[in-house]
């Protein structure tokens, strides 16, 4: 990154880690944890590709492009969306064709994001704080391409410049990462969120099996009786804090597990565990298990990224 524009970047408070935070190539044991994600990842594309290949998913089509469900440009759509999740999932368990995969799962979910998701809904009221599916999904297809790239054995053999421009768009990632959670906590700073954090909870009950119903009403309970304000603050304030490590790069070893956990326990809660399964289930554009678990996995790729100490910082 020119010198210029990195001092631009920091006078507005964004650092970006020195070369030594992110190791070119990647260790044994990092390449290991990036080839995990990697294949979770694309594990989660399989079953959107299964929810793509549903009758759900092709009614919906129908009903956003206006056409009967019976149109032949209906079923045409619906069979290409299939393909493309098959492409992506297929490319990322295997590790072929990335570069390739990053391209055409970038221009998927653009349009996906734009054309059907219409840029998010933002309505607290509804608990719909975040950008959408799409944008989370597309950081972490970036994350997975870098992550593949530093991990090859012969990444070493490459040119530094190249190197360099890694560790940018890495850092670049993150802060696209930091404005998800910093436009999500804004939103959560909404008065009407603060004061309805169990109604967000029990909507997600609908037909969730007995034991998922039990855990939701249990938390429910836990805030009830303590305060339903200091957990929509907390919750609001949780965001706050993740927003800024991501933005400034700052204590990111501190705060990288929390946004982990903090995922997880909104996916555990508001998301159900992003139940009730199915074909055709999470409709379109499709995404397994809610979305907060891609919130997850994206913090479990900065974690293996960022976890090990920088040359810098290493006793001699």
């Amino acid at each position: 990154m020119p010198q210029l524009t990195r001092r631009v970047f920091e006078a507005f408070g964004f650092e970006f880690s020195p070369n030594e935070s992110i190791p070119f190539p990647a260790t044994p044991l990092q390449t290991q944890q990036f080839r995990f994600l990697r294949i979770l990842f694309g594990c989660i594309w399989l079953y959107d590709t299964w929810n793509f290949s549903s009758g759900a998913t092709k009614h919906a089509i129908a009903q956003f492009l206006g056409l009967p469900f019976f149109s032949l440009f209906v079923h045409l759509a619906g069979t290409a969306i299939m393909f493309v999740g098959l492409y992506l999932a297929l490319a990322l368990i295997s590790g072929k064709g990335m570069r390739s995969a990053l391209w055409v799962g970038t221009v998927f979910l653009v349009i996906m994001w734009i054309w059907v998701e219409r840029g998010g809904d933002f309505n607290p009221a509804t608990g719909a704080t975040d950008a959408g599916v799409a944008p989370p999904y597309l950081i972490a297809l970036i994350l997975t391409y870098l992550t593949w790239r530093i991990g090859r054995p012969f990444a070493a053999s490459g040119e530094s410049e190249t190197h360099d421009t890694t560790r940018v768009w890495m850092d670049a990632v993150r802060v696209m990462f930091g404005f998800l959670w910093a436009w999500d906590a804004f939103f959560k700073l909404h008065p009407y969120f603060i004061t309805h954090m169990t109604d967000f909870i029990s909507g997600a009950e609908a037909g969730q099996p007995g034991w998922i119903v039990a855990y939701q009403q249990a938390w429910i309970a836990v805030i009830t009786h303590t305060s339903p304000l200091f957990f929509g603050i907390a919750t609001a304030l949780t965001e706050v804090a993740l927003a800024w490590s991501l933005l400034t790069g700052k204590f990111l070893r501190l705060f990288l597990p929390i946004g982990l956990i903090y995922s997880l326990m909104i996916w555990s809660t508001a998301e159900g565990f992003g139940g009730p399964y199915g074909n055709g289930s999470s409709g379109m554009p499709g995404n397994m298990l809610g979305n907060t678990i891609i919130y997850a996995l994206i913090f479990a790729f900065f974690i293996v990224i960022y976890g090990q100490r920088s040359q810098s910082e290493k006793p001699a």
